[in-house]
């Protein structure tokens, strides 16, 4: 290490080691046994996603509907994440105005797959540039400090907004 002035190389293998790169796709009609998956193994991180409780499957399929619903109205966009060629997620920008000014992010990946959400992040972040959005918004719960952390390392801030809530039932 030059650090230390050790001559050895943790590079046993000769192989220069490179990251993974992590990809965003389209939904395509085979991605129907992926999110049938995701949801059989994860239905609470799915529904911290979807921002709602999904007692059953189909109450997923019913929120994935109204995604692709939005989506063919040009106020959504849902991008399918992958690490070599494997989908391990979703990222979904929603709430988007005719004039691109805000949209309302959100990534799911699945939990084995989470230690690539820096990653992640960034890649869609990218994305929604080149979509024309002009600033990203998302909605993090107080107590989660992994994501806040992270989604302060990409460059998000906190907001002057207050969110209240009301509940009617």
């Amino acid at each position: 290490h030059q650090q230390c002035r050790h001559s050895w190389n943790n590079n046993v293998s000769g192989v220069a080691m490179r990251r993974t790169p992590v990809t965003l796709r389209s939904p395509s009609n085979d991605d129907h046994e992926h999110f049938r998956a995701w949801y059989e193994r994860d239905r609470a991180g799915l529904e911290q996603l979807f921002g709602m409780e999904l007692p059953t499957e189909d109450d997923y399929i019913v929120q994935l509907n109204k995604i692709l619903g939005q989506m063919q109205q040009f106020t959504a966009r849902m991008l399918i994440v992958e690490m070599r060629d494997d989908p391990i997620g979703i990222v979904l920008v929603n709430d988007l105005g005719p004039d691109l000014e805000y949209g309302r992010v959100h990534i799911y990946l699945m939990p084995e797959k989470r230690r690539y959400a820096l990653r992640t992040s960034r890649v869609g972040i990218a994305e929604a540039k080149k979509m024309g959005i002009k600033r990203l918004v998302q909605t993090v719960r107080d107590d989660n400090a992994s994501v806040i952390k992270l989604s302060e390392k990409v460059g998000f801030v906190p907001s002057h907004l207050v969110t209240y809530i009301k509940e009617l039932q």
